[in-house]
């Protein structure tokens, strides 16, 4: 509050004053007062009134910087009205009143809201793990029936019909298919797990020392269906680095990646490459794959939620996305101290490059 804003807030009231002394100041002449004796009395006037107005926009000033020391000094600043210095007046008092209301009504409706986020929460971590069970179903029922046909397979020297043999290689195409489409509901449901403990990750975290090269594989062998139905190629021999992360995160956000590359994918000979390598104390992996690129104008936005851009509208792939994996990707990086950036050229590649901290720079981290 500084003294302008002070004074018009008191404007009527020293309007009043003015016009008050003014009325009286003519009373008193026409009364036979004469002009000096006027001239005392106003400035013993305006000096009372000055000392009393200066008086008062000092402790209003003093006030408000203290209540503001004290709201900067609260992790909750909604308690402000429990620890203010008490009302003065009557006003301050009703206002300290409907304030007091006002917060409770909202800490009861935030309180309702976190519980109801959290139950929401349990909810579907419970419902993530129950789904595994069925897909995991699908998947062994899978493994189980391709097994069987190939233990059924006759040799040569036994005459064969050409239908029975096509009727094995469709029996066989469909269990690769429905294995395919496994892993992608395995993906899906592994998302929603993600996304739904995203406030609360940092309850999550196993820092420890991890293989990237270990990570890759594992990523591979989950999504092996779908780079088999799509025809990929993967490099990943110069992955040989190991860093302190997490290793379950570490191996969703390749999964992630890897699965942008294969939505995204050219029709012809798609290749992804891993590789890593050292720079500047940190560990730098890279994803790079052949696919269709994205546009300029979409490269500043991949991280923001919801985002799809005209690749994501299924305009080119045939594919809609949701627009939460690379967001995902990006909140996830934040908390351990990845740095996750993206490089592309649209009809030539995409690259996404993990910026993981050294062994020496965690532990200066950490210590």
């Amino acid at each position: 509050m500084n003294l302008s804003s002070y004074l018009s807030d008191r404007r009527e009231a020293l309007l009043v004053c003015f016009s008050g002394g003014v009325l009286f100041s003519v009373l008193l002449f026409l009364f036979g007062l004469s002009g000096s004796k006027l001239l005392l009395l106003w400035l013993f006037f305006s000096g009372i009134l000055f000392f009393t107005l200066s008086r008062d926009f000092l402790k209003q000033r003093k006030r408000l910087r203290h209540l503001r020391e004290t709201l900067d000094a609260l992790d909750q600043k909604y308690l402000l009205a429990e620890v203010a210095d008490s009302p003065e007046n009557a006003l301050e008092r009703e206002y300290f009143r409907l304030l007091r209301a006002a917060f409770k009504d909202m800490t009861d409706q935030v309180s309702e809201s976190r519980r109801m986020n959290r139950e929401y929460r349990e909810f579907i971590e419970q419902w993530v793990h129950e789904i595994k069970t069925p897909v995991t179903g699908i998947r062994l029922l899978c493994e189980n029936g391709r097994k069987q046909l190939r233990q059924t397979e006759r040799p040569d020297a036994f005459p064969v019909s050409e239908a029975y043999k096509a009727s094995d290689v469709f029996q066989a195409d469909v269990f690769r298919r429905i294995l395919a489409e496994t892993e992608r509901v395995e993906q899906d449901v592994e998302k929603v797990l993600f996304y739904a403990r995203l406030g609360s990750v940092e309850k999550d975290y196993l820092i420890r020392r991890i293989s990237l090269k270990d990570c890759v594989r594992e990523v591979i062998a989950r999504n092996k269906q779908l780079l088999i139905q799509n025809g990929f190629r993967i490099q990943a021999e110069s992955v040989t680095h190991t860093v302190y992360s997490d290793e379950k995160w570490v191996c969703f956000l390749f999964n992630q990646i890897l699965l942008n590359s294969i939505k995204y994918r050219r029709e012809h000979n798609p290749v992804v490459e891993f590789c890593t390598q050292e720079a500047d104390g940190h560990v730098m992996l890279s994803i790079r794959d052949n696919g269709i690129g994205i546009p300029a104008e979409d490269l500043e936005r991949v991280f923001d939620k919801g985002f799809v851009g005209s690749n994501g509208r299924g305009t080119k792939t045939g594919e809609r996305s949701t627009g939460i994996g690379l967001y995902l990707c990006d909140r996830l990086c934040a908390k351990p101290g990845i740095d996750i950036r993206i490089n592309s050229k649209e009809g030539v590649y995409t690259e996404v490059f993990l910026c993981f901290p050294k062994e020496e720079t965690f532990q200066k981290i950490s210590g």
